[in-house]
């Protein structure tokens, strides 16, 4: 079973000052001279979710060491998960700022959808990890799984693939893993993100949003194509 284990960046976000280039969830996303907030080519509005500053974050085998990542998902009633409705710019390059994003607890509306993010910019304490694959993930028949007591397993209770991440195993049953994600890279997930006293980020139902991509992508830090999925219970 342990040659199951995968390393991930484990992401919780709290209430920290963070500037316009940092690692973040929420917020406003940098952008170069000349970029802006992109537009859906139906019209719809993105909303921004994250960003992600890899010289910030922990060395994670075939994932950039450097450079921004952002993702936006369109702003319909299924968050754009039928329609490929997900934008995400990587920026090789950049110039680091140094001017701290105001803090707002204000929530963005939206015509046809709840938000995600609730209020923000939200900074992420990343912690560098291994887990071993989930039993739902269907590549857990090659391994050999402690099955005999799945009630009371701790192996069963510490890995469900859960949490905000960066690599590692996606949380999602066994029906909704395909032929694109069930070999692709979990390059970024969303899940649900708060304290006792507020809630930071939910998705649906206590969703999860998940990002995956090819390796051979990820190694070319070529992003122009990812596998997106809505997971809720």
């Amino acid at each position: 079973m342990k040659q199951s284990l995968k390393q991930t960046i484990t992401l919780q976000a709290v209430e920290e000052s963070v500037t316009y280039t940092d690692s973040k969830l929420g917020g406003r996303p940098y952008y170069k001279l000349g970029d802006s907030f992109p537009v859906h080519s139906s019209g719809t509005p993105y909303m921004f979710l994250a960003q992600l500053n890899f010289s910030q974050l922990p060395s994670l085998e075939d994932y950039p060491q450097q450079g921004l990542l952002q993702f936006f998902v369109l702003a319909d009633e299924d968050y754009g998960v039928y329609e490929d409705g997900y934008y995400c710019r990587y920026y090789a390059d950049f110039e680091p700022s140094h001017d701290i994003e105001p803090f707002s607890d204000e929530e963005i509306e939206y015509e046809l959808c709840e938000p995600i993010i609730f209020g923000g910019p939200y900074a992420f304490k990343t912690t560098l990890r291994e887990e071993l694959v989930p039993y739902t993930d269907p590549r857990s028949v090659h391994y050999d799984l402690p099955m005999e007591n799945p009630a009371y397993s701790k192996y069963f209770d510490q890995t469900d693939g859960s949490g905000t991440k960066i690599g590692g195993y996606a949380f999602m049953d066994k029906n909704s893993f395909d032929e694109n994600n069930g070999n692709a890279e979990l390059l970024f997930q969303l899940d649900m993100e708060g304290d006792a006293q507020k809630t930071y980020a939910m998705i649906a139902d206590s969703g999860t949003l998940q990002f995956f991509i090819e390796r051979d992508s990820l190694i070319a830090k070529d992003f122009s194509k990812l596998y997106y999925y809505l997971y809720s219970l």
